[in-house]
């Protein structure tokens, strides 16, 4: 991923950047009614036309192009409303709290690679109590194995809506440190010790589906493992079960008489203790099964916390599409009504953790508003709110603007086809959404005071389309078929405002034209190019209410038009946005960036706004390299003028473009 020509820093790439959250908010003292007549005020409507430079898509959630209630091609008006409503949120310094979803993040570091970013590696380690210890196999030979003093196991379930976790009954566990309750069944002891009191996990089939997650040698079950040295480490590799999925079944079980060892293993009530099996996904070289005793009927129950809860379904429907399980259900929490099933928890610093592998994901120290300026919290009425509207607990209001859907104009050609694996960002990529308070480096949510989000995310334009290399993609699942409209196509729409004042009316007219050399993107397929658009003014209408409502006579011409006034209200907004910020608007870091990312003569080259490949993204969370600022960006059109060809990088190959943990969701922001 190195460049023989430029720093590591431009050797990141992603096809969206984000422009900063202003520390002070545009709030308002009151909002205005909308059953008051103010001549002072302006009523009327403004007419857009778009036009596609880039083939442009936007669906109706069965995978055609939209279509409004005439059966007519179009834009919904409710995604220019976003569009503009997100331009005027960053334009007018206003709060983006509401828009994002707030809660702790999770997260899981077992990496083992020096350098990169290890403070979360040292916390998971520390709140696991990972250690090692060493034993003595069949064949004579010592095995390392990972220990973690701090996993309990125990089981969850739901009643009445909340759900809590019932802990295992207390085993003499042999050897026990710390408080784990469960134990530890290695696979290749039990297939190269030829199943001694394991015939069960050899026969019984769940679903269909062996239980070990490695294949036995029919010839010679010792053979069935290759033994790899690597200098004082030693591992296993073995032969995989690709037919193996996740499991947990009832069991019994037998333990030598001090507890120190599973001895056998057997279908319910044929040996002596009761328990659970328990398999997670699938992993390289991974040989663990955990047999976790019954459940402590008389131990009481340990509640989650709401917030908790609601955390751990965010992160799994996140995670959903990236679990290799065919029956996704494993990694889900239990419903109402359904069985106890089988947990490992961690009690430490007074925090609740749990999953269903003991290395299980953890909530990060901080939740996501932890990394907002202090003005955004609880901001109240702002400038973008005033207009747009809200609805909240502390009530509603309807907004002074309305959107029209857009109609296509004219011939509109259908593009081709195209299958794509649709990305979002997500926000536990913290080498990309966080930046540290002070200076340059890499930070996470668990880094208390000293992290800030890195702003509101926003796609890149491109030139053109481009598809990358899926041919070596084997999950055939995760595509997306888009059917865009090609470029060329043309949409004409209305905005019908009311009770504005001039400035107001500006910064409409600016939040939806930006300035004279931009491009704004809309629709899916964005990070591949798709949906580049130019929306430009066809014209302004302001209505004349001293003739609609102060004449003895009917009006037939309440408006006049008023487009040549649209670059001087645009002005005024501006004057208005220095004054509250006591400089020019453009020198403001969050407003200039986002310009820059519009302005379509320094749109950056595709190759360094593409999604990097798996292996690229691995090393750069290994190497800690943050993702480059806007001006970094386009500043490297430059330096890669001047590259060597070999640095040019490629948009194909990728193994997933979704490498960063992309899947369906909005990156920060709430799911409307």
């Amino acid at each position: 991923m190195k460049d023989n020509k430029y720093t590591n820093e431009l050797s990141v790439f992603a096809p969206y950047n984000f422009v900063g959250i202003s520390e002070k908010v545009n709030k308002k003292d009151r909002i205005q009614p909308h059953n008051v007549i103010d001549g002072n005020l302006l009523d009327g409507k403004i007419e857009y036309e778009i036009e596609a430079l880039t083939p442009i898509c936007v669906e109706d959630g069965k995978g055609n192009f939209y279509r409004d209630c005439y059966g007519n091609l179009a834009l919904p008006g409710s995604s220019v409303r976003g569009l503009v409503r997100g331009n005027v949120q960053i334009l007018s310094c206003s709060s983006v709290a509401d828009d994002i979803q707030n809660n702790h993040l999770m997260y899981r570091d077992i990496a083992s690679k020096s350098g990169g970013y290890s403070s979360n590696r040292k916390i998971y380690a520390d709140i696991l109590g990972a250690d090692q210890e060493t034993f003595r196999g069949a064949d004579g030979k010592t095995v390392r194995i990972s220990v973690l003093r701090n996993v309990k196991a125990g089981y969850l379930r739901c009643a009445k809506g909340r759900y809590e976790i019932i802990p295992a009954v207390e085993d003499p566990i042999g050897n026990k440190k710390g408080e784990m309750n469960y134990y530890v069944l290695n696979e290749r002891m039990i297939i190269t010790s030829g199943f001694n009191g394991f015939k069960y996990l050899k026969n019984y089939k769940y679903r269909g589906h062996y239980l070990l997650q490695n294949m036995e040698d029919p010839q010679d079950p010792r053979r069935s493992f290759t033994r790899i040295s690597k200098g004082p480490r030693v591992s296993y590799k073995g032969r995989p079960n690709r037919d193996y999925h996740p499991y947990f079944i009832p069991v019994s079980y037998q333990t030598k008489p001090d507890g120190s060892k599973v001895t056998g293993v057997d279908a319910p009530g044929k040996l002596a203790l009761q328990g659970c099996l328990l398999s997670s996904g699938y992993m390289q070289q991974k040989k663990a099964i955990y047999l976790i005793p019954a459940m402590d009927k008389e131990a009481a129950g340990i509640p989650i916390p709401q917030e908790s809860v609601d955390s751990f379904r965010r992160d799994y429907a996140a995670r959903r599409n990236q679990v290799e399980s065919m029956d996704k259900t494993f990694f889900a929490l239990p419903k109402e009504g359904d069985g106890p099933k089988p947990v490992f928890y961690i009690e430490k610093g007074g925090r609740l953790y749990f999953g269903f592998t003991p290395r299980l994901r953890l909530f990060y120290n901080q939740d996501i508003f932890a990394g907002l300026p202090q003005a955004q919290k609880n901001a109240g009425l702002d400038y973008s709110k005033s207009l747009f509207g809200f609805t909240g607990d502390a009530g509603s209001y309807r907004g002074r603007l309305s959107f029209s859907d857009a109609r296509a104009m004219g011939e509109t050609e259908e593009g081709r086809e195209r299958s794509v694996i649709p990305g979002e960002p997500k926000p536990t990529s913290f080498v990309n959404y966080l930046r540290p308070v002070k200076g340059p480096g890499v930070v996470s949510y668990n880094d208390t005071g000293h992290f800030l989000l890195r702003g509101v995310k926003q796609y890149w334009l491109k030139k053109g389309v481009f598809t990358p290399d899926y041919s070596r993609m084997k999950n055939k699942n995760v595509f997306s078929v888009l059917h865009p409209l090609d470029k060329g196509a043309k949409f004409e729409g209305k905005i019908r405002f009311e009770n504005l004042t001039r400035r107001e009316l500006g910064m409409v007219l600016w939040g939806l034209l930006l300035e004279e050399n931009s491009n704004q993107n809309i629709g899916k397929g964005k990070p591949f190019g798709l949906g580049r658009i130019a929306l430009r003014l066809k014209g302004l209408y302001l209505e004349e209410k001293e003739g609609l409502y102060g004449g003895d006579s009917l009006c037939l011409a309440p408006y006049r038009e008023a487009s040549g006034e649209a670059k001087a209200l645009i002005a005024e907004a501006k004057e208005d946005m220095k004054a509250f910020l006591g400089h020019d608007v453009t020198e403001e870091p969050s407003i200039r960036d986002f310009l820059l990312m519009k302005d379509a003569a320094k749109i950056p080259p595709a190759d360094r706004t593409r999604y990097m490949a798996l292996e690229e993204y691995g090393q750069q969370r290994q190497d800690a390299i943050p993702l480059p600022d806007v001006e970094d960006v386009i500043k490297g059109q430059q330096l890669r003028a001047s590259a060597p060809a070999g640095g040019q990088g490629n948009h194909g190959g990728q193994k997933n473009p979704s490498s960063q943990g992309y899947g369906k969701g909005q990156g920060y922001r709430k799911t409307r």
